[in-house]
Parts: C-alpha cells; structure tokens; sequence
C-alpha cells in the first residue's frame, strides 16, 4: 500500500495526510480495508495515531469505520455522484466561460502547464502528481473567477469531490479521458469562447459522472480485514 512518507509534524496529521493524499490520487481504491497494525508497521509508529487520524478521515466522509476497529476506504453513493457533479456543473461551467470572456495570456500559460505536468505524470504513472495537477486547473480557474463563494463551496465538498474522483479512476483510460477534457476546456479559453468553454466543462463532468457510477456498480464487497492482533 504506497503512502506519503511520515513528516516531522504531528504524527496523526502525517497519518491524516498520507491516507488521505493516497485515497485521492487512487493510490487505495474504494472499499480497500485499512488495517491499523498495518498502517502503523509501514509508517514506523504506534497504533494510537494511526487510530486518530482514521477517525479524523471517518468524520471527513473518507473512510468508513466498522466493529472491531476495522476501516475501509469509503465509496460515495450514486446519489453523492450525481448530485455533486451537478453543483459542479452549475458553478464550474459559468467559471470556464468567465475565463474566456477575460482570459490574460499568463491565465492560458498557467493552465497549460498544469495539463503538460498531468501529461508527464501519467506517462511517468506518478498518480499523486497527476491527481495533484488535474486537481490545480480546475483551482487555478476559481481563483481567477475571484468567487470567494465559488471556492468556499468547492472546498466545502472537497472529500465527496475526491472520493469521486477515487472511484472514477477505477474506470479504465479516466486519467486520460480527463487529460482530453481538461484540453478541450482550455482550448475553448484560448480561443475566448465562453459557450464551448462552458460545454466542454459540462462535458468533462457528465464523463466523470458516467465514469464513476460505473465503477461504483463494479465496486466489490469490502474486502476481508485482518483481526488486530
């Protein structure tokens, strides 16, 4: 199970961030258990804040905690899927064609960087980075909108955006459908089209949305959990 080496700070925030960093770049797939001797063996660490941050990431919607201390990565709903790629579309299409209407060159450069870097990613099959660089375009565009809403709302769903981002990638060639996708919106920024910028940032989400409910039917039971000796 890859996770983000432990930092010095807190041990439960370390614990905290490197489950969460490895359910969102797809790393641990929806329904993977989550064994506390296991964490705290491959961290180099006692139980107690591996427990922590595991109850910390259940409060966040990230993993479900089950009897007998047993945890399990969480897998979101259809409704969650449905309704979230919604709000998604409400607000993310009308932020894509304002940047087209006012797009600066530095905006345009700035978004294409972050798709060659996804590029270079998944070619070098680095996920977290991919995730990482997918995930700055479409921060990079509520920042330029200015909405301080806009970004508090899509920070607010934050942990149901990434588990649905988890269970898309389950669906075979998503990382580079999202690539063609988020190429597709800025062109259509580059080229100060707000109405193709807006479709092709509707586009992008109906795609997630088919992608991950497909997945979600695919999802197996939740794996076996090891007892916690």
């Amino acid at each position: 199970m890859p996770l983000t080496p432990v930092r010095h700070q807190s041990l439960e925030e370390s614990v905290y961030e490197a489950v969460r960093d490895s359910i969102i770049s797809g790393d641990l797939s929806p329904g993977d258990p989550l064994v506390e001797a296991q964490l705290s063996a491959d961290l180099g660490i006692s139980k107690t804040p591996v427990r922590e941050a595991l109850i910390r990431l259940a409060r966040d919607g990230l993993v479900v905690q089950e009897l007998h201390r047993r945890s399990r990565v969480a897998t979101p709903t259809a409704e969650d899927v449905m309704q979230a790629c919604e709000v998604r579309r409400w607000v993310e299409s009308e932020i894509a064609a304002q940047a087209a209407r006012d797009a600066s060159d530095e905006l345009i450069d700035e978004l294409e960087a972050g798709i060659a870097d996804s590029e270079r990613a998944l070619r070098a099959r680095d996920t977290r980075r991919w995730a990482e660089a997918i995930g700055a375009f479409t921060d990079t565009l509520v920042a330029h909108s200015g909405n301080r809403y806009a970004a508090d709302l899509l920070e607010r769903m934050r942990n149901v955006l990434s588990l649905i981002a988890n269970v898309s990638q389950v669906a075979p060639g998503r990382r580079e459908r999202s690539i063609e996708e988020h190429r597709a919106i800025l062109e259509a920024i580059r080229a100060r089209d707000p109405d193709a910028a807006a479709e092709a940032t509707r586009a992008h989400l109906r795609s997630i949305e088919a992608d991950s409910m497909r997945a979600i039917a695919e999802v197996p039971e939740p794996k076996a959990v090891g007892s916690e000796i």
